[in-house]
């Protein structure tokens, strides 16, 4: 079978199981992944004869795809905020939508000396996508949060890989085996209810549970215990910012107001949709 033949065959199918948007790009790069072939050469040697042992790997990436799992676990990464960051099935996939919550840190970040901003920490840090990218945006180290050993080793690699060394990495249930006071915690922690979980899309699914579910009939328990830890963590007038459900958004700034936090602010995605909810602790002369 030739190179062209193998990507139509394959749009095809991928679109006759209705797997994803974008059936054509996706043949494309589960072609490259295999045989080295990027768009252009894929364009020039289109005639080219598959080779039989190209033709089994591509089979079993194609019969992957079609069971609805994401690119992103397929080719090993994704791309966030113009970098690629590796991921793997213990982390959850960076999405666009989380780049608002990178945008607000840095406008928040604008004009502000380092020093009041530091230490920073990215709390469930997955991939470590967050963390590593404020720390590449703002020019300084961040320190990584996460409860999954496995999780951790993704992100100290990514960190590595991007940043040219490792970030402090904290294995831990949100803060609560922290000592560190800090300038700034950043946040996307899991913020689904179980039905939300139960409902969303087949490639989601593939996603480490652990990872979407908030807990709780709100999917806020993990997000409460986090403010709660976060006003004891943080400096006066130190700032947090959290990314949740747009359904969420408002139980969220009352939970940032009662944990005596102000300048309360939501923001939205890039869809339109509120987003991250952030707040400055208030100074309690202590």
């Amino acid at each position: 079978m030739t190179v062209a033949k193998w990507k139509q065959q394959t749009t095809k199918l991928l679109q006759a199981g209705q797997v994803g948007e974008s059936t054509d790009l996706d043949a494309r790069l589960l072609l490259e992944k295999v045989t080295g072939l990027d768009q252009i050469h894929q364009i020039m040697e289109s005639e080219r004869i598959l080779v039989e042992e190209d033709l089994k790997s591509l089979e079993h990436l194609r019969n992957q795809r079609l069971a609805h799992k994401p690119m992103a676990y397929i080719l090993g990464h994704k791309e966030f905020f113009g970098r690629s960051f590796l991921v793997d099935e213990h982390t959850l996939i960076p999405r666009p939508d989380t780049e608002t919550l990178i945008e607000e840190v840095l406008r928040f970040a604008q004009n502000k000396p380092k020093e009041a901003l530091l230490p920073i920490i990215d709390v469930c840090t997955g991939s470590g996508a967050i963390g590593i990218t404020i720390a590449l945006e703002l020019g300084v180290d961040v320190e990584l949060s996460d409860i999954s050993k496995a999780t951790l080793t993704i992100a100290d690699r990514n960190a590595v890989a991007l940043t040219g060394h490792p970030l402090s990495l904290h294995k831990a249930d949100l803060l609560s085996t922290i000592s560190q006071k800090y300038g700034m915690i950043v946040s996307n922690p899991p913020y689904l209810t179980t039905n939300w979980c139960d409902e969303v899309s087949a490639e989601v699914a593939w996603e480490p549970r652990s990872a979407l579910n908030g807990l709780g009939s709100d999917g806020l328990f993990l997000i409460k215990r986090l403010l709660e830890q976060s006003a004891k963590h943080l400096k006066d007038e130190g700032v947090l910012f959290i990314e949740c459900d747009y359904r969420q958004t408002n139980e969220v700034a009352a939970l940032f107001k009662q944990h005596n936090f102000k300048h309360i602010t939501i923001t939205k995605d890039i869809a339109g949709h509120e987003r991250v909810v952030w707040g400055i602790l208030a100074c309690t002369n202590n």
